[in-house]
């Protein structure tokens, strides 16, 4: 059941008081260039007031022209009348569309802030009588040419209800006034179909966005803590026979862990929108890196890369690396002990990426829960390649992963 009383305490059933009376302050500015058609028209009274109003009307929509106003006006009604308008995309052009939208609502913010003066000014005095009762009554009141005279003692108590009435049509009155100045804000400052679908864009560029950072963040990190663990337990094993092997193995660990950190560092401060944060540059010809690291903890790495490598444009290189240290960190997570194939080549029309590692049994498919192969997959159909994954078709007990990313020529 709807409780009538309910927008009368309610705090922001007042907002449009303090609204509409910077609407009314908003007039003051234009108000002397309005007084000069008002004067130089001939004709009456009348005749001049609609002549100044009309003037006043223009300056005013003039001055929400500007494309700043709009961000203005839905800062002002989010503030003050509680509204949630979306504001406009920052360093986008607004259309002059959007313009008239907000000169319109200039307008309607000074003119229900006069309206609302207008009709509370007229109701005041009904809650003047009961004033005028209280000062010992016997005085006149001119309202509108009628005279009401108000006596004194028990003749005079009539205006006590008519003061109570005339306060909650008031605040009836100023609970509809904000209830209009919302509507209007949302109908004029909210964003139009062109600028919803800009804002959808927007957020899903952020969401792709984090997306791959999440990606790049599992490929580096995962590289190195599946390298790591590696070398550590050959380090292990080698700790009282082989020191020298056990030292170049920390050393190792120690590179990687570095350039996971700064990877690390790199989608934190992008996570943060720290606009210092530098991404760090990974490029397919530092694929050796990674393979190096990998036989320092012990494992056979059978790495090759022909082609001319450095002439691919910087987000492919960055891509392939990042495809690369993927399927090497599921090689050696998965891959039976044995020679682990990379074979990377840059041909005329495409990119061609192989790595092959043992399997323990043909019959046996590595479990590739996870986010790896997926991500993979996401990366190579963002470069509109192709991704082949699974055991070898030849009968050898071997899983093999095929990327093939085509090229534009570079003729």
């Amino acid at each position: 059941m709807v409780n009538p009383l309910k927008p009368l305490v309610r705090i922001g059933s007042y907002r449009s008081v303090p609204f509409g009376l910077l609407g009314m302050a908003i007039t003051a500015i234009p108000f002397p260039i309005a007084l000069i058609p008002a004067i130089l028209i001939p004709g009456d009274v009348r005749v001049k007031l609609v002549y100044g109003m009309l003037a006043m009307g223009v300056l005013v929509a003039l001055a929400g022209l500007p494309g700043p106003m709009r961000r203005v006006g839905v800062w002002f009604a989010n503030q003050m009348l509680g509204t949630r308008i979306a504001q406009p995309l920052p360093n986008t052009k607004v259309a002059w569309a959007a313009r008239g939208r907000s000169a319109a609502w200039l307008v309607v913010h000074a003119g229900l802030g006069w309206v609302m003066f207008g009709v509370g000014v007229f109701l005041s005095f009904g809650f003047a009588l009961p004033l005028v009762w209280l000062a010992g009554g016997g005085s006149p009141i001119e309202f509108f040419g009628e005279r009401v005279t108000v006596e004194s003692g028990s003749a005079g108590l009539w205006t006590l209800p008519i003061g109570l009435v005339t306060l909650v049509v008031i605040a009836y009155v100023l609970a509809g006034f904000t209830k209009l100045y919302q509507y209007s804000a949302i109908s004029l400052l909210g964003p139009s179909a062109a600028e919803r679908v800009a804002a959808a864009e927007v957020r899903a560029n952020h969401f792709e966005q984090r997306n791959r950072l999440a990606r790049e963040l599992h490929d580096s990190i995962g590289h190195t803590l599946t390298t790591s663990t590696i070398q550590a337990a050959a380090a292990a094993e080698l700790v009282d026979s082989e020191p020298q092997l056990v030292r170049r193995a920390l050393g190792t660990i120690e590179e990687s862990s570095r350039a996971a950190l700064e990877d690390l560092d790199h989608v934190l401060g992008l996570l943060r929108e720290d606009k210092s944060s530098r991404e760090p540059e990974r490029r397919l010809i530092e694929v050796a890196t990674l393979a190096e690291r990998a036989r320092s903890g012990g494992a056979v790495i059978d790495y090759e890369l022909t082609g001319p490598a450095a002439e691919l444009p910087a987000t492919l290189s960055r891509e392939a690396y990042r495809i690369v240290q993927e399927g090497l960190t599921n090689a050696l997570r998965h891959a039976h002990p044995g020679p682990v194939t990379v074979r990377v080549a840059v041909l005329a029309d495409a990119l061609r990426i192989e790595i092959v590692n043992p399997l323990r049994e043909l019959a046996v498919t590595p479990d590739r829960g996870g986010n790896g192969l997926p991500g993979l997959t996401e990366r190579v159909e963002a470069l509109r390649g192709e991704l082949i994954a699974g055991p070898a078709v030849d009968g050898e007990p071997l899983w093999r992963l095929v990327t093939t990313i085509p090229l534009r020529s570079r003729s």
